[in-house]
């Protein structure tokens, strides 16, 4: 099924005459200064999306949800692709048999992983279970798509899945054929899996067949203690990140970030070796990145140089428990803030960075509402304040969503991530993809009214904007005088504030969903979904 981006152009830094005075130093050689333009991510059937990769060519994906069906999704070119429409899941069935699925990554290649729903036969009962998967472009079928059904993997899980070794997601994949995620093992809980193909196979079942992926390395944890792992990311040396629950040394259980570097056991210069054995499912190559000081963290992304961001919970001077954005780089780990007058008194966390150090998220506000940021040179910048819509005619219009979460970045700085739809009272999410651009700051009309570039709530608590005709924003770090930064990036189903993880190895009890974040409360969501026959 094919449809189109709705493409409306948003011009950032709207500077009111004050501000245009001051510019000269801010811009670039021929005078230009930082823009975007903005692509809403839709399907001519309607229905709520969301983004949540985009690789260095531009190609997007995420999903799109009709009802109660959820399919993987992909843009490109302004031409959106429903993935359950095209020629792979007919010709698969039944690999994937279910009318649901979820994707979360691309590579440069257009290689896509996530997950999706299938049926398996067990001898007592029958199972829908969600198992990860990778999308690759072949040798095209037809005309209609790169996307041909040998091309559709399973990736399976580290057991037998009528044995409880049910469910699996793939969450990221590198630009060196690294997919990462996590798996069911046959004791019940989640493991931390890294899959790099043989011969071109990401699946290879013949040693003891067994319907296990022998391909698929357990990443184990970082104590004997760990429960659970998840690998979030991985970067193009096979550098893993993601979170793994622990006890910790002053006694408390919680989640940590960690960062897996591999071995390089053939003296190639290449990572070969993801797990040395430290005993009781212990990976002596696992390191803990720690926290901001609170009792947990998470790694979400990791970039090439190995730096990590994610989010960690602290205890605030006032004694409120928080969790903001981090970035670890260097052996460090430090907040990012968020963008109440008071940083340390409200929650954000961090899903992406590239190369040059620019990293998106979101954050709360004074209002404590979530807005999509990026940060850059140590300055987290609100996206609804660096964008402004104008009609055909130059006038302002008040945009159609606000940006709530930023959630990937790619080399060129263009964003995707998701927003609220205006007026649906904070229930409907649609993709987003900010394209940045350099744009001559003459085509903005001097104009003396004072506008507000915060979003206002209503009595319902919908977003109805407070864009006036020409609003005063600041200029970001980067085109300020006297700086010379560069303009630049779950898993997961779930986006509730996260606060500290029970100290309980139970996964998926009653009433832990709101401790849980992203994948993992995606989860406990999927697990309390799958049901018999």
């Amino acid at each position: 099924m094919k449809g189109s981006h709705t493409l409306v152009r948003w011009f950032g830094m709207c500077l009111a005459a004050a501000a245009l005075a001051t510019t000269a130093t801010a811009q670039d050689g021929n005078g230009l200064v930082l823009m975007y333009e903005l692509t809403e991510l839709v399907l001519d059937d309607g229905g709520q999306t969301r983004a949540y990769a985009v690789n260095d060519t531009g190609q997007v994906i995420g999903w799109v949800e009709l009802g109660e069906l959820r399919h993987s999704a992909h843009w490109h070119n302004e031409v959106a692709t429903d993935l359950h429409g095209t020629v792979h899941f007919e010709l698969k069935h039944p690999l994937f048999d279910q009318d649901w699925s979820e994707c979360y990554d691309i590579s440069n290649a257009d290689q896509i992983v996530g997950t999706a729903r299938t049926e398996i036969k067990c001898p007592a009962v029958t199972f829908v279970i969600t198992n990860a998967f990778i999308l690759r472009p072949a040798v095209l079928s037809d005309l209609a798509t790169p996307y041909p059904g040998d091309a559709l993997i399973n990736l399976w899980t580290f057991g037998n899945p009528c044995n409880t070794a049910y469910d699996s997601v793939a969450v990221g994949i590198s630009n060196t054929n690294h997919v990462v995620g996590w798996a069911d093992l046959e004791t019940g809980v989640i493991h931390a899996f890294l899959v790099t193909p043989s011969g071109g196979n990401f699946f290879d079942d013949t040693g003891t067949p067994d319907g296990v992926n022998d391909l698929m390395v357990d990443l184990g944890t970082l104590a004997t203690s760990d429960p659970v792992s998840s690998a979030s990311a991985v970067n193009d040396q096979g550098q893993v990140t993601g979170y793994t629950y622990t006890i910790g040394a002053d006694g408390r259980a919680g989640y940590h970030a960690f960062l897996v570097t591999p071995n390089d056991t053939n003296g190639d210069g290449v990572g070969d070796q993801w797990f040395v054995d430290g005993g009781n499912g212990v990976n002596t190559l696992m390191g803990d990145l720690q926290t901001l000081g609170g009792t947990n963290s998470w790694g979400r992304d990791i970039n090439n140089l190995g730096q990590v961001v994610g989010e960690s919970d602290f205890d605030a001077p006032s004694g409120a428990h928080y969790t903001q954005a981090f970035l670890w780089s260097g052996g460090q780990m430090t907040s990012l803030g968020t963008f109440r007058d008071d940083p340390a008194t409200g929650f954000s966390a961090a899903s992406a960075l590239n190369e040059k150090g620019a990293i998106v998220g979101w954050a709360e506000n004074e209002d404590r509402r979530r807005r999509a940021f990026r940060w850059e040179n140590g300055q987290m910048k609100d996206l609804n304040d660096l964008l402004y819509l104008l009609d055909d005619e130059g006038n302002a219009i008040i945009p159609s969503i606000v940006l709530t979460e930023a959630r990937d970045i790619n080399e060129d700085g263009v964003i995707v991530g998701w927003g609220t739809v205006r007026g649906s009272n904070g229930g409907e999410d649609r993709g987003f993809l900010l394209n940045p651009t350099l744009v001559d700051p003459s085509v903005f009309e001097e104009d003396e009214t004072d506008g507000n570039s915060d979003d206002t709530q209503n009595s319902n608590g919908d977003a109805t904007g407070g864009y006036t005709a020409e609003p005063i924003f600041g200029l970001p770090d980067h085109l300020k005088a006297g700086t010379n930064g560069d303009e630049s990036d779950e898993d997961d189903a779930a986006e509730e504030d996260v606060v500290v993880a029970p100290p309980v190895p139970a996964l998926c009890g009653s009433g832990t969903l709101a401790f849980l974040p992203l994948t993992l409360a995606g989860l406990c969501r999927m697990k309390a979904g799958r049901h018999r026959k």
